[in-house]
Parts: C-alpha cells; structure tokens; sequence
C-alpha cells in the first residue's frame, strides 16, 4: 500500500545536525538510501509541497522533500530483525530541561515540554520516520481518505494499555470526544488537526472527520495522544493531570510538581523500538547554565538548552536546526497600538541584528524574514525581507500618532529559549527609547501559556508578550491557526479579509498551497500584529556515556537514548 509522505525538516534544513566533541564537528545522522521519487520533489532549498498520491515502494531522496498524498493508505514498516526486549531495558539516567510541563492532560498538550513529556507515556495514530521524514504507522496501520473531510484509519489490533484495556477503535472515538468536550474543549484541537468527530466502523478502523477538508491530518496527529478509554472516562481532572495510562514505552510512575518525572520503561511495550533505559528522571532548571554545570557536575545526562559557550565544555555539545522562531505580540485592539503606525514604530525600534550578533554564537541564531516560520516550512516567502532597524523613523511615527508617553507592560519567559531574559530587557530598552514608558514582567511557565491565550474582549490581554513559535508538521497552517486565524487561540483580533484567504487556500495541495501560503505572509506582512526576533537553533549538552542524537522533528523520544556499553 501507498504512504502518507511527510515533510522532512532534514531535505530542508541547510546547516544540518552538528555534534560537537569539545570544538570538533560529527556528521549529522545518515538519511536512509535513496528510492524513486514519487512525483517531482522539492530542491533542497524550497519547502516540500503536498502531492496527490505515492506508490508503495517510493521514499524520499535524502535531500528532497516528502510530499504528503492526500488519500493513498499507508502500510506498516516491517520490525527489526532484532528487537530488544524491554525486559533487557536497564540503567537511569537524569535529563534537565528548562521548566515544568504546564500540563499532562492530553487534550490540552501543546508545549515543547509536555509534549516531550507525552509523547513517551501514550502513543499516536501516526509517526514520523526519522531517517526519511516520511509519515508511517503507529496504532494505525494505514490510512486513507474517503470523503474530503473523512480521513479511514486502519488500527493495530496487538496492542493494549498499561491497565490492561485492549486497544481499538473505541479508544480512538474516546480521545476526540473528550478533545472536543462542550464542558471543556480541548485547548490542543487546533494542533491535532481539529478533529470534529470519530466514528468506529468495525472494532480496528474508525472515521475521523474535521469542520473542512484538511489534506495534512495525517501530519497532525503525530502528536495526538491516545489513552485507555475507560480510565480516560472515569478518571477526574486531577488525575490526569498528574497520572497517565497510555500504551508507550515508558510509565509515568511518579510526578511531584516543582520537582521531578520519574518514567520506567514499559515491560509489555508492543512496539519494536523497545526501551533501553530503565529509569529516566527528569528535572527542570530556569537558568542555561545551571543545567549546563549540572551536566558538567554528572548531575545529568542531557540537558537541554545549554549556553553555547559551554559546547565546548560539556562532554559532548550538540546544535539541533530547529524551526522555531521567537517572536513577541503585539496587542493590536489595544487603545493605543490599534493604530498601524505604532505597531509599525515598534517593529523598526527592534534590532534583532544586534541581538543576533551580540547575544548568540554562530550557528545559533539567524535572521527571519519578517514570517513566523523559516526556510524549509511549507508557504514561506522567499520575497519577504526581514524587518529593517530604523529607529529614527520609528521616533517620528510615534510623534504623529500621538503615542509618545504610552505606558506599556511586556511580558516574557525566563528561560523559554536561551537568553530569553536579556532579549525582553533589550526590547523594553528599545521600546523605552522611541517613546513608550515600558516594563517588563517575568512569568513562569503556566502563566505565560495562561497570558497567551488571554485573547478575549473579556480577558485582561497582555500589551505586549514573547514566546517562540514553531511549525513541527513543516506547514504554515500551525502558525497560520494559532496566529492569524480569526479565533485562533493565540491571536488577538480579527481580520476578516485574511480570514476569508485562508478558508481557501488550507484546502489546496501541492504548489497551490504554497503559493496561497506565501500570499498570505505577504497580506500580514505590513500589518505588524506579531515581530519575528530570529531563528534560533538549540544548544544541547550530553555525557560521555550517553548514545542520543536530536531527531529531524524536534522530538525526545526515550527509545532512541541509550548508554554506551
């Protein structure tokens, strides 16, 4: 049977991956051996552009993009030759990041860390293989679309959860009611693809159906998690917000909050990549240098997002390409930066060159092109220029809006990506310098994902907050959704005219897509709602006895760290 293609980050992504041995350069992880293409693939240059249909036996080259097809079934991969028992599964190991997960609930898991979290206690209807890129099995052996808003998918029939409860069709019906239960709805339906409804056919295929054809759910629902059903329904807010039931290969067996995770690995793990590491204990630190010294110290084995000027300090220093672009937000109805001039104002009082220059090494930070996503995503512009720094212009625009002596409050993240902290105090400095009377405010992390989604007339919303944006599916429909969409649950306001672009262009495929993508980066271009900072990649730190590389999709997945013998 015929793939669901995914977009790999790695036919798009220039630099590589790069490991770093003290100073010294590791090639980054072999892509898997070339096969036919299944229709004309994108340069490595350009952004992968969904096709129609691929043949069974096709894959993508190792430079070029995967094209996702719109209804072809995909067939399961066949398992190793040698797959370790997770009986064999031993030793512990300590991972640092830099904050607690906002949450566990499934439905509502949408942050780097939850997910990181998630994605290893509960497994999904579709996966990414990490040596091509390519959308493959997990619980559903394959897929199909048999309506333009119904996408079939076939499911395993060998797999159960945790406590015992089979794995079926029932389980898959379950996890979108309660994503989309009226009494709370699930802050994560836009990520997962907005699944409307799940209908069981038999006990192993189920119909899912989205509010409009979505030719990528597929893609989307590499991140939607599925429990045990009945534990999901008996089971209250407070417990599943601190306890987990899944079929993955790790146990959440213990969550104190504002301390630690502690995952075991699952014994009865059906998969074929089973579990190494007996023990995993995660912890969070705020501060880049203190898990970098932790690592150092031998008080972990990873650590996330360390200064780059501790790679070469560290046993061993990664740099992972990434996607993710920090930004800020600007409150665009509030009753001063409604006007465009302001918001124009301060987008030239930013110099992110300088920032790029003095608060980051090379191959850390790059330059943005005035779009929340980056070269390699599916609809960015290659026309688009990043912001100019003009902060004499920005002066005078303030002067004839009237805005000089605004006072304007702006809110950020210690630590939600490296030097988070002394990139606000530049902006409030910037802000400070062309008229505004600004401060900044540091919140933790529940607060700020809290803050971000105060979008509503009746919300306090915030004047002006950064975060990080990432587009994971390597589509600008996850930015697009969250950003720009009328309602989106991350944007403030409404424009009716983008609204009505992108109701047609999310349901076109391949050069159409992209071109009506690239069209709508254009239209909100000069609107100013949002100021892209940079691209950023991630510096990681790991010791001498740990075997982990980043995957090309950003993920942690337990079952590919293991310890040198």
């Amino acid at each position: 049977m015929a793939t669901t293609p995914g977009l790999t980050r790695r036919s798009f992504l220039k630099a590589g991956l790069f490991s770093l041995a003290g100073i010294s350069l590791l090639s980054a992880c072999a892509p898997a051996a070339p096969a036919t293409k299944p229709a004309e693939a994108a340069k490595p240059a350009e952004a992968a552009k969904p096709a129609e249909a691929a043949k069974p036996a096709e894959a993508a080259k190792p430079a070029e993009a995967a094209k996702p097809a719109a209804a072809a079934p995909t067939a399961a991969p066949a398992a190793p030759a040698a797959a370790q028992p997770a009986s064999q599964a031993t030793g512990q190991i300590t991972i640092v990041i830099e904050a607690e997960p906002n949450t566990i609930v499934t439905k509502d898991n949408t942050t780097n860390n939850g997910q990181l979290v998630v994605d290893n206690i509960y497994d999904h209807l579709t996966a990414r293989d990490n040596a091509t890129g390519k959308m493959v099995p997990k619980l559903a052996e394959s897929w199909t679309r048999v309506q333009p808003a119904v996408w079939r998918f076939k499911l395993r029939q060998d797999v159960k959860f945790t406590n015992g409860e089979p794995f079926n069709a029932d389980a898959v019906v379950a996890a979108v009611e309660d994503l989309n239960d009226p009494q709370k709805p699930g802050v994560g339906a836009t990520d997962f693809g907005s699944p409307q409804s799940a209908a069981r056919v038999d006990e192993f295929t189920v119909d899912v159906t989205t509010p409009s054809p979505d030719p990528i759910l597929p893609e989307k629902l590499v991140h939607f998690p599925i429990p045990a059903p009945k534990w999901l329904k008996s089971s209250s807010l407070e417990t599943i917000s601190t306890q987990a039931v899944g079929s993955g290969p790790y146990l959440l067996t213990e969550f104190k909050k504002g301390q630690h995770l502690i995952f075991k690995a699952n014994p009865t793990y059906w998969g074929p990549n089973k579990p190494k590491i007996g023990e995993i204990k995660l912890v969070y630190r705020t501060e880049q240098s203190v898990r970098g010294a932790m690592l150092q110290a031998g008080e972990a084995d990873l650590a996330y997002n360390i200064p780059a000027e501790q790679l070469g300090q560290v046993p061993r220093g990664i740099i992972e390409q990434s996607q993710e672009t920090p930004m800020f937000r600007i409150n665009s109805e509030h009753p001063v930066m409604k006007d465009i001039r302001v918001r124009e104002a301060i987008v030239y009082a930013v110099d992110t060159a300088g920032m790029i220059k003095s608060l980051y090494a090379e191959g850390i930070a790059e330059p943005v092109y005035g779009q929340l996503v980056r070269k390699g995503t599916l609809g960015w512009n290659p026309n688009l220029k990043p912001y100019p720094y003009r902060p004499d212009e920005a002066k005078r625009l303030m002067q004839e809006a009237g805005a000089v002596g605004t006072t304007v409050e702006f809110l950020a993240r210690p630590g939600q990506f490296p030097r988070a902290s002394e990139v606000a105090e530049l902006i409030i400095n910037a802000l400070n310098e062309i008229g505004f009377k600004a401060t900044v405010r540091f919140l933790e992390s529940a607060a700020s994902t809290e803050a971000l989604r105060s979008v509503k007339p009746d919300q306090k919303r915030p004047d002006l907050q950064m975060t990080s944006v990432s587009s994971p599916t390597l589509d600008s429909s996850r930015p697009f959704d969250l950003y720009y969409l009328c309602g989106g649950r991350n944007h403030i306001g409404c424009d009716e005219e983008w609204d009505r672009r992108y109701s047609e262009a999310k349901v076109l495929m391949g050069d159409a897509r992209d071109k009506a993508f690239q069209a709508l980066w254009e239209y909100a271009y000069d609107k100013y709602w949002y100021v892209p900072l940079f691209g950023l990649n991630w510096a990681h730190g790991a010791s001498a006895r740990l075997q982990w590389e980043p995957r090309v999709d950003g993920q942690l997945v337990f079952t590919e760290i293991s310890l040198k013998s």
